[in-house]
């Protein structure tokens, strides 16, 4: 959207009354010349929340929270700039006015956005009306899902059928064009079909209460792929969308903190049982996008994963995604739920209490640091202890929140029974050394802001190395390494393209070291919707090899959908370049071995 007018913002002040504006949120008492009310951001009984109508601006005594009406509705609201003053010249009937030397809107952004709300309201139209319904209804109820949650989620149905939805917008060429571009639609051998069949579907919404994309929920808990979402497109983009962000802006009275959880069906029945500060991510890992969103949402994040292993690593990768975002004010902690159990399943076990006092009582995030470096080592010995340190030492060295990170060095401290000297002396000591070996690490050429990737030489498990010379094989290990980084975490860039296979069977025909690769692009294309684990779990018996897949498992820095296939495919052509120059060369060296030998030949006769 174009930029809002500078003289707009600037005048805005000067329009409104803030006074009316809090007191649409708050109850406010006159006093003296000032408004009193009990400070929202902070809690408590006492008024120490001012306002004053003359300098149109308010103050808390108590937390020092202050600003303009801008800042107050994007605290209270949750809103971010834009959206705060959009919703502000709604309130008092303003029209805002835009910068007209901007670059225009792109036209295809409202018609998708148009055409998203059109499909929701045909998957709620199945769900009311489709003979085939019976299913999705017995399962929301199976599930406790009541009418009011259903409709507050605008649950739908996808039905059965391969092509409901094609037949909706047959007459509509356009439509058509933009169900394709937005995932809706496919193109198979036999034709255009529906994407999403036999599913409950849940409309993804952007914070202004927007459809944008689909998440859809298999019936049946045995599906190679029990959720699915829409496909990237310019109105959505994973890796900056959470579901249920903006049902959890709506329903809640404050964001003292958001549980972040794992499925779309963990917020909704959480919702069922008023527990409204609840968001999933789209079916990727948690980005620094993400954490920043929240961020701006609440001042207490908390990430509930399940207790077993998959939860854990879950919970791991989120914790060194957010290291480097922690800023003042910002506290994060983690929910471990019992073996067995989701959101759902506990809190209808338990009561609505004893899930608060979970999430209350869950880890803080360095005691979650602490115990699973712990866990990572022999405590109990001085080398154990050693390599507590240098593990701790790199992890909390991404902290850029300076209190926050001698904070943490104090608690380390306090774990190896050292002291704060001590161990800000080795920390020196782990960063220098760090620095070292990456200055004199040798250089690969356009490969230099890369993030280091494992070695894949020498596969003790089967996979054989490349007969390549030393330079160009480190290049092509680093491009290969990058494609599984970018596979393992992005599946549907096999899945969707046709081509891959076939060309990463080509590169394994010349260079065996290609075979783990080429297995995770069969996977990956086979299933659609697969998890990194059961991509991984293939190679479980050859620990070499699964040993050195599970160090490619983080995405680091995180790409989106198109930027991950996009880095693919240009790695995929740089690889195929490098054989082919190599295969150029070996027959230009059989040629010139084969002249040189015909011209020995010819001097002994």
């Amino acid at each position: 959207m174009p930029y809002i007018s500078q003289s707009f913002i600037d005048d805005l002040p000067n329009q409104i009354d803030i006074v009316d504006l809090v007191s649409k949120r708050l109850s406010l008492k006159k006093t003296g010349s000032d408004y009193r009310a009990p400070c929202p951001f902070h809690g408590g009984k006492n008024r120490n929340f001012a306002i004053n109508s003359h300098k149109q601006f308010y103050h808390c005594f108590k937390c020092g929270a202050s600003g303009g009406a801008i800042s107050f509705v994007q605290k209270f609201d949750h809103l971010d700039f834009v959206e705060a003053i959009e919703v502000i010249a709604g309130e008092f009937g303003l029209k805002i006015e835009y910068d007209s030397n901007t670059k225009p809107v792109d036209p295809r952004l409202e018609r998708y956005r148009g055409l998203s709300q059109k499909v929701s309201a045909f998957y709620i139209q199945q769900l009311r009306n489709s003979p085939a319904k019976k299913k999705a209804v017995d399962y929301a109820h199976a599930r406790g899902i009541s009418g009011e949650i259903a409709k507050r989620f605008e649950l739908g149905f996808a039905t059965p059928s391969n092509n409901d939805l094609l037949l909706e917008f047959e007459k509509d060429e356009q439509g058509t064009s933009d169900l394709k571009s937005l995932g809706l639609l496919k193109t198979g051998q036999y034709g255009d079909y529906d994407f999403f069949r036999d599913r409950l579907m849940f409309p993804i919404h952007n914070t202004k209460g927007k459809v944008i994309a689909f998440g859809g929920r298999a019936f049946d808990n045995k599906a190679k792929a029990k959720y699915l979402n829409s496909s990237e497109s310019p109105i959505f983009s994973k890796s900056r969308e959470l579901y249920g962000l903006y049902q959890a802006r709506q329903h809640s009275r404050t964001m003292d903190y958001v549980l972040v959880v794992e499925g779309y069906m963990d917020v909704v029945a959480l919702h069922q049982a008023s527990f409204t500060k609840v968001v999933a991510t789209l079916g990727t890992a948690t980005t620094p996008e993400h954490l920043q969103i929240l961020a701006r949402t609440t001042n207490t994040i908390v990430f509930c994963f399940d207790g077993d292993n998959a939860g854990r690593a879950a919970a791991w990768k989120a914790l060194q995604i957010a290291l480097p975002v922690i800023k003042a004010g910002l506290v994060i902690k983690f929910l471990f739920l019992p073996d067995g159990e989701d959101p759902d399943t506990l809190v209808k076990k338990e009561s609505t209490k004893a899930f608060e006092m979970r999430i209350e009582k869950a880890h803080t995030l360095s005691k979650f640091l602490f115990d699973h470096v712990k866990a990572e080592v022999d405590f109990d010995t001085i080398e154990g202890k050693t390599l507590f340190l240098e593990k701790v030492s790199v992890l909390i060295n991404q902290v850029n929140y300076e209190i926050y990170q001698q904070q943490l060095i104090d608690g380390v401290a306090q774990v190896v029974g050292q002291s704060v000297d001590q161990v800000q002396t080795i920390f020196k000591q782990q960063v220098k050394q760090v620095q070292t070996t990456s200055f004199d690490a040798p250089l690969v050429t356009d490969h230099d802001h890369e993030p280091p990737m494992p070695d894949f030489s020498d596969f003790s498990d089967d996979y054989q190395p490349s007969n390549l010379a030393p330079q160009e094989n480190s290049s092509v290990k680093v491009l290969m390494s990058k494609m599984i980084n970018l596979l393992l975490n992005h599946p549907s860039i096999a899945y969707e393209n046709d081509t891959v296979e076939v060309r990463v069977r080509m590169l394994k025909k010349n260079d065996k070291k290609f075979e783990a690769l080429l297995d995770l692009v069969h996977s990956a294309e086979m299933v659609e919707g697969i998890s990194q684990e059961e991509l991984l779990k293939p190679f479980k018996s050859k620990t070499g090899v699964y040993n050195r897949l599970q160090q490619l498992c983080i995405l680091e820095p995180y790409l989106s959908e198109n930027e991950a296939k996009n880095e693919f495919l240009d790695a995929l052509l740089k690889v195929e370049g490098q054989q082919k120059k190599t295969q150029s060369l070996l027959i230009k060296d059989e040629k010139e071995y084969a002249k040189n030998l015909q011209a020995r030949r010819g001097k002994k006769d």
